[in-house]
């Protein structure tokens, strides 16, 4: 095993509340996990998702081709020792997932190619920010949980957002009757949710200091979105119906905070077993109805603002300028059909301040 250099930017050696120019605060790690007792490991394809996204994570290169080092096989059980203790999401990735190196990106992270040595790096709004390669003077960090705990905590805060799963959230919302769980669904494929995360989401994170962590739960996954086999059956499958009335999302599971047949991202609070407020992000219904457009069906009716307990406006029966709508057409079999959706950047306007109201409310 040849021994290498520690390459630390000179942004990683605070250990104040700031790391690079002045007033810049550490990164806000994106994702912990309630359900993880391990580092999770990602494919290149993954990777340049994470990094389009501008997630805040923590990775590690390690070679997983020829020679194996038993440097890699300790620091893995650290990982596994940070998840596990400090409940943030850790990943790593084997070199080989680059392939070449002069065509492909390596978005800034060594891809050591004459040592086995594994690497530690902090992306931060997808780039490279800081990086730890094993060394004799690094060696403490890739052995050690309290010396891996220090390093993070100069350059990163610990995450807010929470992974869950469906047998997590049951039991927490159905057996235990926790005190209070903020809680909000997704689909790792959803545009409305894909704009809904960094637009809202990840700044109010940043920004503000949690007293309640907010659980994030993906039903893109099979048994509840997805059939047995991980395919896309559409929205009407049994298993995804069953899950949104169990949970409350649809209006069949509740009639006051479920949103018709219930839709993604929506967020919930519930409090000792039972669901108290909700928030849905866009999912309106545009319709040309006498030569205007109106908003003919979405969350925030007039009805259900006498149940929810932060700031919002009536959107229900809403007129949208011609500039504020997008006009899609589609011919199937001979038959065009014309639909008509609400521009997200103006949709935003009003549904990003509604979704910050409600977490302001429940989990600061």
């Amino acid at each position: 095993m040849k021994k290498t250099l520690f390459l630390l930017p000179l942004i990683a050696l605070t250990s104040l509340g700031i790391s690079g120019c002045k007033g810049e605060r550490k990164a806000r790690i994106t994702y912990g996990t309630l359900v993880d007792s391990e580092a999770t490991e990602l494919n290149y394809g993954t990777l340049q998702t994470k990094i389009a996204r501008k997630e805040n994570l923590l990775i590690s290169v390690y070679q997983d081709t020829g020679p194996k080092c038993g440097c890699w096989t300790d620091f893995k059980n650290v990982l596994d020792e940070y998840v596990r203790e400090y409940h943030t999401r850790v990943y790593y990735i084997g070199r080989s997932e680059f392939g070449d190196t002069k065509e492909n990106d390596t978005f800034g992270l060594s891809i050591l190619n004459d040592t086995s040595d594994p690497t530690f790096a902090l992306i931060k709004d997808g780039k490279k920010a800081n990086e730890y390669i094993y060394g004799s003077d690094t060696k403490p960090m890739f052995t050690k949980l309290a010396d891996l705990r220090n390093a993070v905590t100069k350059i990163a805060r610990d995450p807010q957002y929470m992974l869950v799963n469906e047998s997590y959230l049951d039991k927490a919302l159905f057996e235990e009757n926790r005190e209070k769980v903020v809680v909000q669904y997704i689909w790792n494929f959803c545009s409305d949710c894909n704009d809904c995360f960094p637009r809202v989401m990840m700044p109010f994170s940043e920004e503000k200091v949690f007293s309640t962590p907010v659980w994030i739960i993906d039903l893109a996954i099979p048994g509840i979105l997805l059939d047995d086999k991980g395919d896309w059956q559409g929205t009407g499958l049994q298993s995804y119906v069953d899950f949104l009335a169990k949970h409350q999302l649809s209006e069949t599971g509740n009639e006051t905070f479920g949103y018709d047949r219930g839709f993604v991202p929506t967020t919930q609070v519930w409090e000792n077993g039972k669901l108290v407020d909700a928030n849905t992000y866009f999912n309106d219904e545009v319709s040309l109805v006498d030569g205007e457009y109106k908003i003919t069906r979405s969350f925030f009716t007039e009805e259900r603002l006498h149940n929810i307990h932060y700031k919002a406006d009536v959107l229900y029966g809403k007129t949208l300028s011609a500039a504020e709508v997008k006009v899609s057409e589609e011919t199937i079999n001979g038959e065009t059909t014309i639909s008509y959706s609400w521009n997200q950047d103006d949709a935003a306007e009003y549904h990003a301040q509604y979704l910050k109201a409600f977490l302001t409310k429940y989990a600061i």
